[in-house]
């Protein structure tokens, strides 16, 4: 990304309904040359359109943070391929330290909580261990990159 595709994927995170017009007029550039450069940086998955759902409009008003534990001699399955086909598991990370996964996940109640945790994470082959820790407030939660356009 040179420093123009900064300028515009910064507009473009910052108002997703931005016109190229209004982005070109920002950046002194014509609406065709952002046209242009819009149309690269999704062609080369460099940015991507998603649609946000307010979670609390859906109804899925409980987000939790598990944390899991494989022991990798009692499973050859792959879990981050299993947790794709959890559609409350909203986001999966491999990590480091005493755990092997952090999942990010949203859930109508407890109840439904429960369930996936039982039924689902922890019935997958060499979960030993999981922990849950319930989010009681977002205070931040962005999609934002701090691009630095001064390069």
């Amino acid at each position: 990304m040179d420093i123009i595709d900064k300028k515009i994927a910064t507009h473009l995170q910052n108002n997703a309904q931005i016109t190229h017009r209004e982005i070109g007029i920002e950046i002194d550039l014509p609406t065709s040359t952002v046209n242009d450069r819009v149309r690269h940086l999704i062609k080369n998955r460099t940015i991507t359109q998603i649609i946000k759902v307010n979670p609390i409009k859906a109804k899925l008003v409980i987000l939790a943070y598990i944390s899991v534990l494989i022991d990798w001699s009692k499973s050859k399955e792959n879990f981050g391929l299993a947790v794709k086909n959890i559609p409350e598991v909203i986001e999966c990370h491999s990590v480091t330290g005493d755990w092997s996964y952090l999942l990010k996940v949203r859930a109508r109640d407890n109840a439904h909580l429960e369930d996936i945790i039982s039924n689902q994470i922890k019935a997958f082959p060499g979960v030993t261990r999981s922990e849950t820790i319930f989010v009681m407030d977002t205070v931040k939660e962005t999609t934002e990159l701090p691009l630095d356009i001064a390069d």
